[in-house]
Order: C-alpha cells, then structure tokens, then sequence
C-alpha cells in the first residue's frame, strides 16, 4: 500500500466523477445568504476519490460493485453544494438522472429507496387521490412535479445540473451542509432511515438522438466560447490558474483550486495518476444496502463527522418537465453513481492512511502466461 500526493490543480479532468459514459461534477459554493430568491451559486469545484483505493474509508461507505461506482468528497460545514450532471447531455441518447439526497427525492421529497423513473400524471402519488388542475393535491397543499427525474429530454441546453430542494416552480432551496440534525431534510422526512450519502441513479433513452442534437465537447467548452464571443459578459481574464466567466444561465464560471490544499503534499505518486485510476474500474452491478460491503481492512477505518443536507435559501432554478412518457426510457438504470461525504480533517486521515491502486494489469488475462516474440 502507497501514498499518494494529491494536487487538485482546479482541472476539468479531476474534478469529474465518471461511471462508464455517465458522469458527475461536485461543487460546494458558499451558502446564499438573505430573503428572496437568488441567482445560481458559482462553480466550485471538488476533486472525487474512489472509495475502493482508501482502505480507511468507513466501513458503512458502500464500496463500488456491479453497476455502483463509489466515491467519497470533502466538504465544509455550513457551505452549499450543487450537482453538475452537463457532460451526460453530450451522449448519443437521451439521459434521465434520478437523484437521492440522504434517501430522499429532492424533486419529490419522497424515500428513494430503489431508484426508479415515476410520473404523476393523474394522482398524487402520497394520497392516491385525483389531482386538481395543474397536478394540485388539495392535501399536501402544493402542485406535483410532472417526474422525480431530471431529463436532458426537456432540459434546456448547459443547464443539466440541480442546486437543491424543489420548492415552488421555478424555484430550489439551496442544498446546505448542516451538523444540525433537526435542519436536515431527510432527517425530518425519513428520520434514521437517512443515509449520509448522495445517490444518482443513470437512465437511457431507448432509441438514440437525431445526429443534430448529439453535441461534441464539453459543456464548459460551449460555455468558454460563448462567453469569449459575448465580451460584455466577460468578469476575468481566462487561464489555467483563475476565471471568472458568466454562461448563459447565469452560472458563475471559475476554479477554486484552494478549496482543495487540506490534501496536498501527503505522499509521493502523481495526481493525473490517481484520475486515471478512478476511471478504470469496472461496471458496477447494483447499490447495495446501508453497511453492506465492507471488507476486511489493513488499517483502521477513520470515524466521519455526520453532516446532514439542509434547505437553505430561494435560488431561481427549474426542474423541466420531460415531454417523453415512461416507455421512452428503459426501465432499469445504465449506471449508478454513489457519492459520500465527509469534513476535510476526516478526508485528509483517510488520505494519509494510505492508497491501493486498482489499476487494471496491462496484460489483462495474459498476465501469468508467456507473451510476445
């Protein structure tokens, strides 16, 4: 078992978390402050660990198997955070994306225990009762969302991401990380069968996309060149070490490689290592329970800090109604990525304890047999 030294250099390569074609970007801005409703937090980017290469990691951590890829992130309490899913918008084939936030649905504030793609076309689905106009359940007190998903199928173009809590339309409550049990959501919603994980749960399309919406690139590519285009809009000179670029969704554009300095310098392998360990490994089969999976460990699991995920301020953002009814996905996710969370101070111990390298043998199965001429 080695050490690695862990160097988040703010690059787009580090920063996604990636299970074969799907991926995921963790941001965890500032917490908005203040009444009313507020523009959309900035990026601020954190770098994703596999869970399977750091044996300290707790033992409740679910590791990756089957389809699950497991990762853990370092976060600060008292900060938001958003989910950054633009890059899967990309794909030959349409993507839904089922999102649980500690067990909950944040679109529907319902348990997300197996994670599947619902509609609510005619009834509420807590009451079983007929709706009202507009999807209006008389005894919750609220309109329904049409879905539990985000879809790129009505999502409009670099906007493929969900910063918190579904509120009133139009409207999310920013997603904050709290010690505070009683501001937890999921604490308030589902009690102890919480979890202090982050779910997401990949959907295809069946058919693939006409050739014209298939885009190529990155989202952040399409974001740098309409903003280069559009000077006025431009708040900092682009380059490698700091921007500052608003898109065309109001998201501010910039690299925050600060954020990330409690994990430098613990040890002596190369970081770009390390993210191309975390993209070979392989497809993952189904999420496991709650404390299943660990495995015998050579050292001692680090005990985390609990954070909870609370509802803070107004920020302007929509959840898009899909167009497509339920047959035009498949009914099984493609891919499942699981992230879990932790303070800075427990992700540096379980950094410093040490790192297992899962990197696929060059030979594959010709490993232990005569090879070449």
């Amino acid at each position: 078992m080695s050490k690695k030294i862990i160097d988040f250099d703010g690059s787009w390569q580090n920063y996604k978390m990636t299970n074969g074609k799907f991926s995921c970007g963790f941001n965890m801005p500032n917490a908005i402050k203040g009444e009313g409703s507020h523009r959309l937090p900035p990026y601020a980017k954190r770098m994703p660990f596999l869970v399977d290469e750091y044996p300290a990691c707790p033992n409740s951590w679910m590791k990756s198997e089957g389809r699950v890829k497991s990762f853990f992130v370092a976060v600060e309490e008292g900060k938001g955070m958003w989910l950054d899913l633009n890059d899967n918008a990309n794909l030959d084939r349409h993507v839904a994306v089922v999102i649980s936030i500690q067990g909950i649905n944040p679109i529907t504030g319902l348990p997300c225990k197996d994670a599947q793609l619902e509609q609510y076309i005619d009834s509420c689905p807590k009451h079983k009762k007929k709706f009202g106009p507009d999807r209006y359940c008389k005894e919750c007190g609220f309109k329904w969302p049409k879905q539990n998903y985000l879809a790129t199928t009505g999502t409009p173009n670099g906007a493929f991401w969900l910063d918190g809590f579904k509120a009133a339309d139009g409207i999310v409550r920013q997603y904050i990380l709290t010690a505070e049990k009683m501001r937890g959501v999921a604490s308030n919603i589902i009690g102890e069968d919480r979890v202090y994980a982050v779910g997401l749960s990949f959907f295809l399309a069946k058919g693939k996309k006409p050739e014209d919406l298939v885009k190529t690139g990155t989202t952040r590519a399409c974001w740098e060149s309409y903003t280069i285009s559009n000077h006025d809009l431009v708040m900092g000179d682009w380059n490698q070490d700091s921007h500052v670029l608003y898109d065309d969704s109001s998201r501010v554009l910039y690299d925050d490689s600060s954020t990330a300095l409690y994990c430098c310098n613990i040890s002596s392998s190369s970081a770009s290592n390390h993210a191309s360990n975390s993209s070979n490994s392989s497809e993952k089969k189904k999420m496991i329970k709650k404390g299943v999976g660990s495995v015998l460990r050579s050292v001692k699991s680090v005990s985390t800090k609990k954070l909870e995920v609370g509802a803070g301020a107004n920020i302007y953002q929509a959840v898009h109604d899909d167009p497509e009814n339920l047959d035009f996905w498949h009914n099984e996710p493609e891919s499942i990525i699981c992230i879990n969370y932790a303070i800075e101070a427990d992700v540096k111990k379980i950094i410093e304890a040490g790192y297992e390298s899962i990197e696929s043998h060059p030979e594959g199965f010709l490993q232990d047999v005569p090879v070449g001429n």
